[in-house]
């Protein structure tokens, strides 16, 4: 099995069915699993290396969960993992990306995407666009809203090149961080028609909302057209990130986050960014690998749990 799905940890285990042993091919399940190992978005915007390795934990760690009554043994297929850490150029890894995850969109599969740095939601938004033959919308879970000006491409700008291309429509950033946005980015997401945010601080600090409030009011503004499910670990507190924090959100908000969109049956994909395993020792590594995975199940069971 390790070489089929081409991770080093996945470990078959006598008498126990596992995610690893019931991987589909692309075209055979509607959930396509799919990594992006790089980083080079995120040095490009000023941020610590550490991503790369991202993929291959997470993905080992969720190929190591068992089959049972609540974790399906037929949703899931192998869409390998993209290692583009020789890469030279941000534009490089857009098209290598696009090229990659177009044919899935096209044939209606939901990517499951494991980076690798924020600026994979720009070909993630391009492909979904192109095969859907509309502009998609965004949810983006993320204390930075990423819309920098158009200064050549890194994982701080994925968003405001997706807008100027015409990718991407609405936009809505839950958990933008009043301390981590500067001018010229909140001026762009108060004048661009359709955009709109909901502040780390108001629910968290201050009190003026509630997380869950604040969750619905998000996914309500985006779910009139499909859109991409964007979660950057940047916010979760004490994940191993590229600008991490210790004043953030839980690994298990992240997790109902997923879970509720997967309800509202418009997702077109789901994308785990600026993980940085690469930052910790290997020893500690496994519990965050471990919640990536379960997220990315949550996501999967809310789609099969409609509310309607």
């Amino acid at each position: 099995m390790a070489s089929k799905t081409g991770t080093k940890g996945y470990s078959p285990r006598p008498g126990e069915l596992r995610i690893g042993d019931c991987l589909r091919l692309p075209g055979d399940a509607p959930f396509v699993l799919f990594g992006i190992a790089e980083d080079l978005g995120i040095r490009t915007n000023g941020g610590r290396a550490g991503a790369a390795k991202t993929p291959e934990g997470v993905l080992t760690a969720l190929l190591n969960i068992s089959i049972n009554e609540w974790v399906p043994d037929n949703l899931l297929a192998w869409g390998g993992i993209l290692d583009l850490r020789k890469a030279t150029s941000v534009d490089e890894i857009d098209k290598m990306v696009y090229a990659t995850v177009f044919p899935w969109f096209q044939n209606g599969y939901i990517p499951l995407v494991i980076g690798g740095g924020h600026n994979n939601s720009m070909p993630l938004l391009w492909a979904a666009h192109d095969a859907l033959n509309q502009p998609v919308n965004a949810l983006n879970l993320d204390p930075h809203p990423d819309v920098r000006a158009l200064e050549g491409r890194h994982s701080g700008n994925g968003f405001s090149y997706a807008h100027n291309r015409g990718y991407l429509d609405r936009y809505a950033v839950l958990g933008m961080s009043e301390n981590s946005v500067n001018s010229a980015s909140l001026a762009l997401l108060r004048s661009t028609p359709g955009w709109t945010f909901e502040t780390f601080e108001s629910w968290a600090v201050r009190g003026e909302t509630s997380w869950e409030s604040a969750m619905d009011r998000m996914l309500l503004h985006v779910q009139n057209a499909p859109f991409g499910l964007e979660i950057d670990a940047d916010g979760i507190t004490g994940a191993p990130a590229s600008a991490q924090t210790e004043s953030g959100w839980s690994w298990t908000q992240a997790r109902q986050l997923a879970y509720r969109a997967g309800q509202t049956g418009k997702v077109a994909y789901l994308h785990l960014s600026e993980l940085a395993l690469g930052l910790l020792p290997e020893d500690d590594q496994g519990g965050h690998s471990k919640a990536a995975a379960m997220l990315l199940l949550d996501f999967v069971r809310g789609t099969r749990n409609l509310p309607w």
